[in-house]
């Protein structure tokens, strides 16, 4: 009896034995493939490149590879590699962020906000300390305006250049909406003077006269009010200046003379009720370039509309109309920028990323990024800041060239605006001077554009309603069949903004806007 229970405890331990060895060596596999995804994720390639992921928040990227004679420069200068995603839809960032499910870099600006977190991004100035990066000077203004609501700075956004430096840039040149026209048609009508809105109404009038089969004026539906508010001296979105304070841009009264003449040109029939239900974004081009239109009013892409007028076999072309119309035109420009690259806490090489962006927002960084490679691509005679622009060696205006060579004329992931600006500068074209037309009636507050409600507060609530209540409400000034039907429509539409809370958003505006004055004079001095 002792035997055989001898003989159980024996098989007992050696099975107890065997069972621990099977785990060691389970947990030892473990623990050496996780040693050995971690050390493949920081591991260099074979040719020194470290790879960073980014993930990209526009779903119309350009660049969806990390290629062309760009990118690798940019990654011969810095020894850094992108491997790129581009968003498909704007859902896909938040469900990221929510799950913590993030590469090294994030680039978004639909989303900055969520970014500008302690838990989900590293701080500009900790990495730059820490890894004791040099020449990373970040403009004071810029500070101010990205700045989160703790008082750091997890990213700069693209496009923000500083005023006082776009007025002292000759050649800097800021982007106006357009007004393009058929210059065949023209000649046949004899080109009439086309010197103030009076005379564009009464152009308008001719065409529709001789062609009745031919729209008159198609508008883009993605910038659908943007050149006449221009010429009304009147913003078409975001906050603005009203007697001196900021406001909401709806709150402006001048907005009533914009509403009024655009509900004329539709009296006239010189443009359609369709256009204000159009969901293509490029029904207006489509209709300019298969004959339908004679003018159109858009953002400026001249270049790309003729282009593929001309490869359609069509004869005609367009051209854009190279001043302002309006008695009272004006341009502010609010913008603080658009998007920002964001280092995330995922990041396996967060030196190797602050480095990498460091380079990215430097002179030679941003000329490589937006221009391509110096000599072989464009030259400089001149400095900048004397009247100096880029002279292309290759179809700069071309989308499909850009994209060979790896280039993103908005900005490869850092630009602070006046490179973008001066690479608009092409001598003798009628876009060119419509932008510096365009340049004199220009003023630059880009801490305007900086006034950004929080996430979920009541003024971003607010301020999403307004959005909604203008779009279903301009459309009946707009379409309204008689000059007292759209004042009607407009009144209507202004009661209802305050019932909404137009005037609280403008006083939180306003409160903002001073907030941001006191802290950039601090920073500046």
């Amino acid at each position: 009896m002792k035997r055989k229970l001898r003989m159980r405890l024996n098989l007992l331990a050696i099975i107890i034995v065997a069972l621990s060895l099977l785990v060691a060596c389970d947990s030892g596999n473990k623990t050496s493939k996780s040693a050995s995804d971690n050390a493949s994720s920081s591991k260099k390639s074979s040719d020194g490149t470290q790879t960073l992921s980014i993930f990209v928040d526009q779903s119309y990227w350009p660049l969806d590879k990390w290629k062309g004679e760009i990118p690798e420069e940019i990654t011969k200068e810095t020894g850094i590699k992108l491997k790129v995603q581009v968003a498909t839809d704007s859902q896909q960032l938040p469900l990221m962020i929510s799950s913590g499910d993030l590469p090294d870099l994030v680039f978004t600006s639909d989303h900055f906000q969520q970014m500008s977190d302690p838990k989900i991004s590293y701080t500009w100035d900790e990495l730059i300390k820490k890894y004791n990066v040099k020449d990373f000077n970040i403009d004071p203004l810029a500070r101010v305006l990205n700045q989160a609501s703790d008082g750091k700075l997890y990213s700069v956004k693209n496009g923000f250049t500083n005023p006082e430096e776009f007025k002292s840039t000759p050649k800097a040149l800021g982007n106006v909406p357009a007004l393009s026209i058929r210059t065949d048609i023209m000649k046949e009508l004899g080109n009439p003077k086309l010197e103030s809105l009076d005379d564009l109404v009464n152009l308008l009038k001719e065409v529709k006269a001789k062609y009745p089969k031919m729209t008159p004026l198609v508008l883009s539906p993605v910038a659908l009010s943007h050149y006449f508010r221009v010429n009304f001296g009147v913003g078409y979105q975001g906050f603005t200046k009203v007697d001196g304070k900021a406001a909401y841009y709806i709150a402006d009264p001048k907005q009533y003379d914009y509403y009024m003449f655009m509900n004329k040109l539709y009296r006239e029939g010189l443009i359609s009720a369709e256009n204000f239900t159009w969901k293509d974004a490029n029904k207006d081009k489509e209709m300019i370039e298969n004959g339908q239109a004679f003018a159109i009013c858009n953002n400026t892409d001249m270049a790309t509309i003729n282009a593929e007028i001309k490869a359609a076999g069509k004869d005609f072309q367009i051209d854009q109309v190279p001043q302002l119309l309006g008695d009272n035109a004006e341009l502010t420009t609010n913008s603080a920028g658009w998007s920002g690259l964001f280092i995330t806490k995922n990041a396996k090489n967060p030196k190797a990323a602050i480095k990498f962006l460091q380079f990215m927002h430097s002179e030679k960084g941003q000329q490589l990024g937006l221009w391509g490679i110096k000599g072989k691509d464009w030259t400089l005679d001149q400095p900048i800041a004397d009247g100096g622009y880029p002279k292309f060696k290759y179809d700069s205006q071309s989308a499909s060239e850009q994209k060979k060579k790896g280039a993103v004329w908005w900005g490869l992931l850092a630009d602070n605006g006046i490179n973008e600006q001066v690479q608009r500068y092409v001598p003798g074209t009628s876009v060119t001077k419509a932008m510096m037309d365009a340049k004199k009636y220009t003023k630059n507050d880009p801490i305007l554009g900086a006034i950004d409600p929080p996430v979920g507060s009541e003024e971003q609530v607010t301020k999403a309603n307004l959005d909604n209540m203008i779009q279903n409400e301009e459309a009946k000034i707009y379409l309204a069949n008689s000059a007292s039907a759209a004042k009607k429509a407009y009144n209507n539409m202004m009661k209802t903004a305050k019932q909404i809370g137009l005037t609280k958003l403008d006083n939180y505006a306003n409160s903002q806007y001073n907030k941001l004055i006191d802290e950039y004079n601090k920073v500046k001095n």
